[in-house]
């Protein structure tokens, strides 16, 4: 297997060295997964269900980053995001769409979106759970609630890929984007992690960090290098570098004539009240596609008339004329060297 840095819209990823490459202790079927997932969005195929699953466990987090969509809408005083409130997904939801969403092809399930998914009390039941159902297991997190406890209970409960949010190699700038974290505190608990993995031999448990790169960084080519280096010295396996993303800003003269997202065909997100969302940038629950608390099943939203208007938009090359798409810098960001 060849390994090559590749990128993505907003997104680039130095994949891991032969040494940390979790690749060959996968089955078969992961990579038949991943092939799939990577035809479904080639060909705006959306199949009969979706492939993946991101479900908010929690809507509550432990810090204020500036980049974040939910502190600018938390600063803003707007509420779109969460009108209901702080609080935490009802694990009977979660349930029944795993198990449901598992009989009918589902293939992975991502913890987290606008919260902190560690701050979910059910958050190793939640992987268990997914993991009993087949899925592979992801999350992202920040890693500051990330004891050497939990962290041993969510690699037993079977999570198969961790994703950690750390935004720069330099402990006051760290600092001052990951407003309310400490960090040598969060590098303590990753590496905990890491040694726990490597103790409990699985190999398979993909590790990533990743970081928001500054608009204005005055040496991305250091700051790329001094992070890589940190992380590669933890033995995390992948690093990866994204775009920023301007909260509040029209993207609409800056996108490309054409763009169809290749995530209306592979991926759907449930906010932690229930509420069904199409994507990543829909922060403002501007799409309407009804909600679990409605009695509407997956299958139902996946195939309804709402993701079928979104998708022929796009085909049509009529995304700007949807909200939640003029304020997404997917488009744009695609076209912009890394």
């Amino acid at each position: 297997m060849v390994n090559s840095p590749y990128r993505s819209p907003t997104y680039y990823e130095l994949p891991a060295p032969p040494e940390l490459d979790w690749r060959p202790y996968r089955p078969a079927s992961y990579f038949a997964y991943r092939e799939e997932w990577r035809r479904r969005g080639a060909a705006a195929d959306p199949g009969v269900f979706p492939l993946h699953l991101d479900l908010d466990p929690t809507n509550r987090c432990n810090l204020r980053c500036p980049m974040c969509p939910r502190t600018y809408y938390l600063s803003q005083g707007q509420t779109e995001w969460a009108p209901q409130g702080l609080g935490d997904l009802d694990f009977a939801l979660a349930e029944s769409l795993i198990k449901g969403g598992a009989s009918q092809g589902l293939q992975s399930i991502k913890l987290n979106f606008l919260g902190e998914p560690l701050l979910y009390p059910r958050l190793v039941d939640l992987v268990a759970l997914a993991a009993q159902a087949g899925l592979w297991v992801m999350l992202n997190t920040n890693a500051v609630a990330l004891t050497e406890n939990l962290g041993r209970e969510l690699l037993l409960a079977g999570l198969t890929d961790i994703f950690f949010s750390f935004d720069s190699p330099y402990p006051q700038e760290y600092e001052a984007i990951r407003v309310g974290a400490s960090y040598e505190r969060v590098l303590s608990n990753i590496r905990a992690f890491m040694a726990t993995k490597e103790s409990l031999g699985l190999k398979a448990v993909q590790t990533r960090a990743s970081l928001v790169l500054p608009e204005a960084a005055l040496s991305r080519e250091r700051l790329k290098a001094d992070y890589t280096r940190l992380f590669r010295d933890l033995k995390v396996a992948e690093i990866g570098f994204g775009l920023p993303t301007v909260m509040g800003r029209d993207y609409s003269s800056l996108n490309p004539p054409t763009f169809t997202c290749p995530d209306l065909y592979r991926r759907v997100f449930v906010f932690q009240d229930g509420v069904y969302g199409p994507c990543c940038g829909d922060w403002a629950r501007r799409i309407d596609l009804g909600s679990l608390q409605d009695g509407r099943s997956l299958q139902e939203v996946w195939l309804g008339q709402e993701y079928a208007q979104l998708r022929a938009a796009h085909q049509k090359g009529d995304f700007r004329a949807i909200a939640a798409c003029r304020g997404c810098s997917v488009p744009y960001l695609s076209t912009v060297t890394m």
